[in-house]
């Protein structure tokens, strides 16, 4: 018997062709979220969060079991192994190859992209109509939860991509300006308006059908959605390309794609990629950090005939991508060949974007023409070529794991690598472990976000909001946000909310990010919810194996896996701490494990 599920559009499930009848609301936000994390196990933290929001009831855990209850019934026939199980604190749906629409169209993507890449333009457009023949007309429903909202911002990002590369494809096999094909890209830019590869693809094809005044009416309307939404003019692409238009030359054939071991099919154009400049500009108060931050813009200015490669690492909330930004801001004039910024996915778990999407998204950066690399290495090397000799600064935030981004770097020339991760991810000289803010910064980030009388008329209440914050900005932020609620906030009210342990974790917006780090652990994870259960204080690798029932040097090595995922930190000799909103994390699990199981 066989499943199929369709998510990229209204959500459906056929069993044999039949489509079956799913609970509607929340129940159906549950088996999306799950089948987009199909094969891994969801923890039930995160699945409350997508279908509750950050403060979920009190009911969310039962409501959520009484869902799953719901969901594996539906999924499971008589004979059949089950479906959705219960598993490491959290719920696994298995998922069989060709079941799922949304994976189905990414495997074909994969395969036109690199098709077209190999020069096989026929295979390449057939595989991209099939990739696009999977999305429905109606746009799936809005999704629940910021993870679930993300993968669906990703999806709809690579289906543009997949009709741009459906597009040259058929511009290669001759296409000769088909209505078909204009319909599509007409579609197209109306829905992304400030894709200049999405304009340029329409001139192309309204030039090559000879339609020369549409097409100097598409390059018009390319500059009002340029100048209107992002103050920018068309990049030299766009702009070549109406000089063509104007002078009523023939219609221009797209430059042919480099590709290693091919020669480029007649004379190539010189071709000028813009400079990309895509760091964001800082919209929330930076305080405090000026050693930190001198020992960055001190580094990355030093950047000469070889590159120099960057590393801030700290716990979850401790404020690294902020300081990376700021002194990368600081520091834009030293790098006049560009300032790439990529969020690598390791702040929020289950979004870490794979190494190869990492290098296939800075060798876009640098050249947004470029076809998808078909493969690690290659998109490595094509990386270095292009910063070879170049002064660019590359802004990798939120990385997991060394691969995500060893070998980008070229063998010469002034870049400079700025890596953000909880664990120290490079074995690099310029090394910064990021600490929580001392107490009168605290404060002043305090009076940043919510001004100064508020901190001034409640001196006590202040400090006590930045200890049960922990010094952490993100905590210190996401807590302050109360007092912008009204005047029925006072600093007094939010640090009695923050004592109160219930409530103390939520307020802080820690527990998605703690989320992250936790499932870094492997098998240290069961010793650090356990962990959850003990008094605040130090502890020891005894105490962690009497407590956990497991042998002391697993314990130990448990502890020391906890250190270098930034959840405790060592106080003396074998002695651990976990910090009061760890701990509380902690606790959480162990309390869903306890109620899963």
């Amino acid at each position: 018997m066989g499943l199929a599920y369709e998510i990229l559009g209204p959500v459906r499930v056929y069993r044999d062709g039949r489509t079956l009848r799913l609970p509607a609301g929340r129940p159906t936000a549950a088996l999306v979220t799950l089948l987009l994390h199909a094969g891994s196990a969801v923890p039930v933290e995160r699945l409350c969060q997508e279908l509750w929001g950050a403060h979920p009831p009190a009911s969310a855990v039962a409501n959520l079991r009484s869902h799953v209850s719901q969901l594996r019934h539906l999924l499971t026939s008589p004979g059949e192994p089950v479906r959705l199980r219960a598993e490491c604190g959290g719920y696994l749906l298995r998922v069989e190859p060709g079941e799922l629409d949304a994976a189905e169209f990414e495997r074909l993507a994969d395969e036109g992209q690199a098709a077209r890449a190999h020069g096989a333009a026929d295979l390449a457009a057939a595989r991209c109509e099939q990739a696009l023949a999977l999305w429905s007309p109606t746009e799936p429903p809005p999704a629940y939860g910021p993870i679930t909202a993300a993968t669906f911002d990703r999806l709809r990002e690579r289906r543009a991509e997949v009709r741009e590369t459906y597009a040259q494809a058929r511009l290669d096999l001759g296409d000769p300006g088909s209505s078909a094909l204009t319909g599509l890209l007409r579609r197209h830019v109306a829905e992304y308006p400030l894709r200049e590869s999405a304009w340029s693809l329409l001139m192309r094809v309204q030039h090559r059908a000879g339609d020369r005044a549409a097409a100097l009416q598409t390059y018009r309307a390319a500059c009002r959605a340029l100048a209107g939404e992002l103050g920018v003019p068309p990049g030299p692409e766009l702009t070549t390309l109406y000089r063509t238009v104007r002078r009523g030359e023939g219609p221009p054939d797209r430059t042919a794609l480099r590709v290693p071991g091919r020669s480029p099919r007649g004379p190539q154009p010189v071709r000028l990629a813009p400079v990309p400049h895509e760091l964001p500009c800082a919209a929330l108060p930076f305080v405090g950090r000026r050693a930190e931050l001198t020992r960055l813009t001190t580094g990355l200015t030093r950047a000469g005939r070889r590159p120099m490669t960057l590393s801030v690492y700290g716990m979850a909330g401790a404020g690294k991508s902020a300081l990376a930004l700021r002194a990368a801001a600081e520091t834009v004039d030293a790098f006049p060949d560009g300032q790439l910024h990529l969020d690598l996915g390791g702040s929020v778990a289950g979004a870490r974007l794979p190494p190869l999407q990492v290098a296939d998204r800075v060798l876009r950066s640098l050249d947004p023409s470029a076809g998808p690399a078909t493969s690690l290495a290659e998109a490595r090397a094509r990386v270095r070529s292009l910063l070879f000799d170049r002064r660019v600064l590359l802004v990798l935030d939120n990385a997991t794991d060394p691969a995500q981004v060893e070998e980008l770097l070229p063998v010469r020339g002034g870049c400079a690598l700025v890596v953000t991760s909880r664990t120290p991810v490079l074995d690099v000289a310029g090394r910064i472990r990021l600490e929580p803010l001392p107490q009168e910064d605290g404060l002043a980030l305090l009076r940043a976000t919510v001004g100064d009388r508020q901190v001034d008329e409640e001196p006590e209440a202040a400090v006590a909001v930045v200890t049960l914050c922990e010094g952490l900005p993100l905590a210190l932020r996401t807590a302050a946000r109360r007092l912008a609620e009204g005047s029925h906030w006072s600093m007094a009210r939010l640090a009695r909310l923050l004592r109160d342990e219930r409530f103390r974790l939520a307020e802080t917006g820690l527990r998605p990010r703690l989320t992250a780090s936790y499932q870094l652990l492997g098998s240290a994870a069961p010793v650090f919810r356990l962990l959850g259960r003990t008094r605040p204080g130090p502890v020891t690798a005894d105490q962690a194996a009497a407590l956990t029932g497991v042998p002391r040097e697993e314990a130990a090595r448990a502890l020391d896996r906890l250190v270098a995922a930034q959840l405790a930190e060592p106080v003396g000799r074998g002695r651990f701490l976990l910090g009061e909103l760890v701990r509380l994390y902690a606790a959480e699990l162990a309390a869903a494990e306890a109620t899963v199981t």
